[in-house]
């Protein structure tokens, strides 16, 4: 008789609110086939890209159940038939698409980028979704007649990376943040976690508190020269009024929906002249050569060897308290990143 391992697995068969449709099953999986690997995962975070789709914000696209992890870090355990078994061993980040909230996954092995060794997990845990959506928005977006950046929800995780790739090209960095307290991630102290320099301080012109009803005002008086560039993963009314603010023939990037509350339509009719991106990670993967994705990652642990992307963790807690991690990204004021241990 052969005894199955068991997989524990955070799946929704529902759309709803995270915390009551999500639920801890043991979910089997096939052995790898042709091309593929098994995959132990050792830690993966919560992002917000992972729980918006559990609402049922983007369900045209989301197929259920759905297995949420987007990003995250595992060890090939099995390699499937057409795969060279050097591999089994090494550690990896699968990507491609959800499903790393469990134990154990299979992912075809050209999905699976290799961790150097000089990144331990915990930045391999988190060296996918920001620094290569951080690396993507500013290589489309920080052309040479791009003076000043506003980057909204600074107290976020990718806030920091974002706003010291703009700086290193010589734009001025305008953070907004959501609620009052200081900037996302590194940008809040002057060492890392390993002691060195921050890489971010100094990094940002001005911040402003966009829970001010003068807000408008602060953010002219620290443009006075007009807005080049928005960079909103909020949305709603704060990123619709960001967009309006925008110097005529100015770039709005769209990343994500924090608040979510979508963009109205108005906007593009109201300002027919600003160039629009809807920058979408998976999107980018999946239609970039593959070459391509892999020297993004080699872009991302180099920064992540120069102290540039040092994302701050939180709390590490099982998958068996994944409630309690939710709750813990759902606090005011969350500072660093939840990461669910298999």
């Amino acid at each position: 008789m052969v005894t199955r391992t068991p997989n524990p697995t955070i799946v929704a068969h529902r759309f709803g609110p995270p915390s009551e449709v999500l639920a801890l099953e043991d979910v089997p999986i096939d052995a790898p086939g042709p091309g593929e690997v098994a995959v132990r995962m050792i830690a993966s975070p919560i992002n917000p890209s992972d729980l918006i789709p559990v609402t049922g914000a983007y369900r045209s696209r989301t197929d259920l159940p759905f297995i949420p992890g987007f990003e995250g870090v595992g060890v090939i355990e099995e390699a499937g038939a057409g795969v060279d078994e050097s591999v089994v061993g090494k550690r990896v980040i699968p990507i491609g698409g959800p499903g790393a909230w469990r134990r154990r996954t299979v992912r075809e092995v050209e999905w699976c980028i290799e961790v150097p060794d000089d990144v331990d997990d915990e930045r391999a845990a988190t060296a996918y979704i920001n620094p290569l959506t951080a690396l993507g928005m500013v290589g489309n977006h920080a052309v040479p007649s791009v003076r000043t950046a506003v980057v909204d929800a600074a107290g976020s995780s990718i806030a920091p990376t974002l706003a010291h790739l703009l700086a290193a090209r010589g734009i001025r960095v305008v953070g907004m943040r959501r609620s009052p307290g200081g900037l996302g991630g590194a940008a809040l102290t002057e060492t890392s976690r390993e002691g060195r320099t921050d890489a971010h301080v100094g990094v940002w012109s001005a911040v402003i508190d966009s829970s001010s009803p003068t807000w408008p005002d602060e953010l002219r008086a620290a443009c006075p020269d007009g807005v080049d560039v928005v960079f909103d993963c909020v949305g709603g009314p704060e990123g619709m009024a960001l967009g309006r603010m925008l110097r005529r023939g100015g770039r709005f990037v769209h990343y994500g929906l924090l608040s979510g509350v979508p963009l109205e339509p108005a906007l593009w009719d109201e300002r027919p002249d600003v160039i629009f991106d809807f920058f979408r990670l998976r999107g980018w993967v999946h239609s970039a050569p593959r070459e391509q994705v892999r020297a993004a990652f080699g872009e991302s642990f180099r920064l992540i060897g120069e102290g540039v992307i040092d994302t701050p963790i939180r709390a590490r807690l099982p998958l068996e308290e994944f409630h309690a991690a939710l709750d813990m990204v759902g606090e005011p004021g969350n500072r660093g990143k939840i990461l669910l241990i298999p």
